[in-house]
């Protein structure tokens, strides 16, 4: 089970739990609770390391953009240096020189974004599943705390 679903169970378990009268305190299995925060305890530490994974698949993909971006724009250059040895199309090979060089720039950053917004996706969904999990976590321990002080 992933974290969404040891989360989405321990809101299941608190809320089907009884109440107590005239509160809004509940009764919860206390062994179903440790068990699901032994799970948690187990998977965040998965859950984190695919972050990690993902910090670097994203700067593998950052570093492949700009090694490609520097050879579209190298190769512009030896282009440029072979149309210039003629006068008369010395200019038309300026032009497409940078046109390649713009759109290598261009694709680079393109390639550069699309991998910022793709983990700043992951990231989030990842922020957001640790979050519910803390909350839970949280609210658990704090049930199991009221619960002993009865």
């Amino acid at each position: 089970m992933n974290i969404e679903g040891i989360v989405d169970e321990l809101e299941s378990l608190l809320l089907d739990a009884s109440h107590l009268p005239f509160t809004n305190k509940r009764i919860l299995e206390e062994d179903d609770v440790v068990r699901l925060l032994d799970e948690l305890r187990e998977k965040l530490p998965v859950e984190l390391a695919e972050a990690s994974q993902i910090v670097a698949e994203r700067q593998r993909i950052l570093e492949q953009a700009q090694e490609e971006g520097q050879r579209i724009i190298d190769q512009a250059k030896v282009y440029a240096s072979k149309l210039t040895d003629e006068n008369v199309i010395s200019k038309q090979a300026q032009e497409q020189s940078s046109e390649l060089v713009i759109l290598g720039h261009k694709e680079a950053d393109n390639l550069r974004n699309d991998a910022i917004v793709y983990a700043d996706s992951v990231f989030k969904h990842l922020e957001g599943q640790i979050e519910r999990a803390l909350e839970v976590v949280r609210h658990g321990h704090s049930e199991l705390s009221q619960s002993k002080r009865k």
